[in-house]
């Protein structure tokens, strides 16, 4: 069990590195900081407001195809 939660996390750390270099993830960043702007969020709710304003936007949907092409690579 242990050595599958190990290569769960390669997995995972892998499709990060890989999405970090990609332009899908230089979109998601200006994004994210333009999202911080706005004055509904604030920072006692940051990361729910975050992730409401990725799921509203369309952008929790771009990542989930993005990983699920890189699973599927």
């Amino acid at each position: 069990m242990l050595q599958e939660e190990s290569d769960l996390s390669l997995i995972i750390a892998q499709i990060v590195q890989k999405l970090k270099g990609s332009n899908l993830y230089a979109q998601l960043e200006r994004q994210a900081w333009s999202c911080l702007q706005r004055p509904e969020i604030r920072l006692e709710s940051l990361k729910e407001d975050i992730k409401e304003f990725f799921k509203i936007s369309g952008w929790e949907k771009k990542l989930q195809n993005a990983v699920y092409s890189e699973l599927n690579v």
